[in-house]
């Protein structure tokens, strides 16, 4: 008997080790809820509220770059969504999600990422009652806040919004308002961040080359190419704020494609400088040591995309994979249209987040 006993407890001792040793296991589990916000001629196929379930392995920090953001808590997470129509079905997805605020009631919440969607708009058997989609892959982007972040259980508030950037057409996009409930079921490790925040009154710069594309016909079609040269400089006004201007030059394949038959043309600007769109943009960006998110405003001087304006908004995520360069992903729309996207690298100098004297270092 007493055989048996040691027995278990040594059993039971090797399982705990393990157990501990398990890194799969998530931090936090979450439940959502929210409703579709789709166009007037969308309206019919929601049928009811959205709601998903997710699983994330966070991590969180108050130290370095995180202190100026009141602590962060960041890491990847995966999960299914429904977005309340039986037509469109169950939507994966998973990304990488930013918490600001861990210190604080209420803070800013992120997240990017990629959605896949099983039933899309069919060119062979076209259904106007998925228009909202043009391609199975599709990014993601969630924006909001969270309430009580330093507890067990938080709730969020936010938009989620899925859409493939313009590469393949329909792409109406699924905009969900949406309310989460998140439960911490461990202790979020807890991690030094060495990659502190930029210098206050200094100048970054950096130039960029991306390559993208867009979809020209209204209901799929061709796919072109969009090539992308910029140059940048953001003066810093604090570790986490800087205003960024860009001069950038962009080759458009979509401007050669024939309007009726969504076909190269043998007529339209068949000389490659009639593609170019050289143009200006100013805003804000936000500096997250690391990862930078700027939003930008500009417009471009001649040869504007077919349908779009000469003025566009541009979206773009960087990060920083070595001292002088990194890697981004960019998007340019207008009026929540979007013309194209891309990806690419950047060469930047200037003062780096690890030469800032007034950053703080030490804590977690």
């Amino acid at each position: 008997m007493k055989r048996h006993v040691v027995m278990l407890v040594l059993v039971l001792a090797g399982f705990g080790s393990a157990h501990a040793q398990v890194q799969w296991w998530p931090t936090e589990v979450s439940a959502t809820s929210g409703i579709w916000v789709a166009e007037g001629d969308m309206r019919e196929v929601v049928e009811s509220p959205s709601f998903g379930a997710y699983a994330g392995w966070m991590t969180r920090a108050t130290n370095g770059w995180a202190a100026f953001f009141g602590g962060v808590e960041h890491g990847g997470f995966v999960g299914m969504h429904r977005i309340g129509s039986s037509l469109y079905g169950w939507q994966p997805q998973l990304g990488w999600t930013l918490r600001t605020g861990q210190t604080r009631l209420v803070g800013w919440s992120f997240s990017t990422g990629l959605a896949y969607n099983n039933r899309i708009y069919d060119l062979e058997s076209p259904n106007p009652d998925l228009i909202a989609v043009g391609s199975h892959l599709n990014g993601l982007i969630r924006l909001g806040i969270t309430v009580a972040n330093d507890s067990p259980i938080s709730l969020g508030l936010g938009i989620l919004h899925t859409s493939n950037g313009g590469l393949r057409r329909p792409n109406k996009g699924i905009n969900t308002p949406h309310a989460k409930l998140i439960v911490r079921m461990v202790e979020t490790p807890r991690r030094r961040v060495y990659m502190d925040g930029a210098e206050p009154r200094q100048w970054r710069s950096a130039v960029g080359l991306g390559i993208g594309g867009r979809d020209h016909g209204a209901y799929g079609g061709h796919i072109y190419g969009v090539q992308e040269l910029f140059a940048q400089s953001t003066y810093v006004f604090s570790p986490r704020y800087g205003l960024t201007g860009q001069a950038a030059l962009v080759h458009h394949g979509a401007i050669r494609a024939d309007d009726n038959t969504d076909a190269p043309s043998d007529s339209i600007a068949t000389n490659p400088l009639q593609r170019m769109q050289p143009g200006l943009s100013a805003g804000w960006s936000w500096l997250f040591g690391r990862v930078r998110l700027d939003m930008l405003k500009g417009g471009v001087f001649i040869h504007p995309t077919p349908g779009f304006i000469k003025g566009y908004n541009k979206a773009q995520v960087f990060l920083s994979v070595h001292s002088d360069l990194d890697l981004f992903v960019s998007l340019r729309f207008t009026d929540w249209r979007a013309d194209y996207v891309s990806a690419g690298v950047a060469l930047r100098w200037g003062s780096s987040e690890r030469e800032c004297s007034s950053c703080p270092n030490g804590g977690y």
